[in-house]
């Protein structure tokens, strides 16, 4: 038997579950399965790995509330515990997930030179490779929302003042600007793009900015599959998700120096507080902060206070 199926069972006759926790657990369950499918993992829930977990709850993060990301990490912890006691696995994945803090848990960054080689120019001039190409570059150049970048028009983009008009959560509306490289390889898709517009049913051409290869308005789910593809090209031990290159933008800019209110009017942040939670503080820029902000800590020796 299946042993999603199995533990549901043995809730049931011999916990004595209720129908209320048995449907809450066969639904957080089904949750994982249908981001694995998403995601076009081919590991069944039982058998996923550390890394496949915490991807997961990033995606969490992005569509569900604090109560219900905790529910299904109690439910998540539950399922591999019992899997361990049964011997189907050797540990459980759940190790260092804590439950949400502040509304959400954060996702992982993705390291610099990670991050460059994903950026690397594109060995194909065909019109998917260069809007695969533009869309990462515009991802971390802007720190946008995967929706956001989905959303762009392609009047939207500003080449010439390097600028990109965002329509964020609450239908708020701000600009952020975007670097020279991305600037140009949004231009080189832009002039690849009449080809796929071509292909598109509508009796009007789409304004859509990204399109798929039926010159259609890209989706969220076709982002993460190029992301994936490209993940794969470069790293392919890792699993990279996409709101993971916005949390690296917002990380290597603080990393950087920049003032975290800059940061918050970025990312689109209502208030500071969701950027100090979204942004994590690497250890080597506290130190460096530290030193150079206390008066003590300016690698004078310490006094002597021992007293004869």
């Amino acid at each position: 038997m299946d042993p999603v199926a199995t533990y549901i069972h043995q809730l049931r006759t011999l916990d004595n579950a209720s129908p209320h926790t048995l449907r809450a657990v066969a639904g957080d369950l089904r949750d994982l399965a249908d981001y694995l499918a998403r995601a076009g993992v081919d590991v069944a829930p039982a058998d996923v790995d550390p890394p496949r977990v915490r991807a997961y709850v990033a995606d969490l993060a992005q569509r569900t509330g604090a109560r219900t990301i905790a529910r299904r990490l109690s439910t998540l912890r539950g399922f591999y515990q019992w899997l361990v006691r049964q011997g189907r696995r050797d540990d459980t994945p759940m190790h260092g997930l804590q439950n949400p803090r502040q509304g959400r848990p954060l996702p992982e960054s993705v390291p610099v030179d990670t991050m460059m080689a994903l950026l690397a120019p594109p060995t194909s001039d065909a019109p998917a490779a260069l809007r695969d190409h533009a869309i990462l570059q515009l991802l971390y150049a802007s720190g946008l929302r995967v929706s956001e970048l989905c959303g762009l028009d392609v009047g939207d983009v500003d080449t010439s003042r390097g600028w990109v008009r965002v329509l964020g959560k609450g239908r708020k509306v701000r600009e952020v600007p975007v670097h020279a490289q991305a600037r140009a390889a949004v231009q080189r898709w832009l002039a690849a793009r009449p080809g796929l517009v071509a292909r598109g049913k509508g009796a009007q051409p789409t304004t859509a900015l990204f399109l798929n290869r039926r010159g259609g308005r890209l989706t969220d789910r076709s982002v993460r599959r190029v992301l994936d593809r490209e993940v794969l090209r470069v790293a392919a031990a890792q699993h990279i998700h996409p709101h993971m290159v916005r949390h690296a933008f917002a990380t290597h800019l603080l990393d950087g120096g920049v003032d975290i209110r800059h940061i918050q009017e970025l990312l689109g942040h209502a208030s500071i507080s969701t950027t100090q939670v979204y942004t994590h503080v690497g250890i080597e820029r506290l130190i460096r902060v530290y030193d150079s902000a206390h008066p003590r800590a300016t690698g004078a020796a310490p006094e002597n206070t021992h007293h004869e």
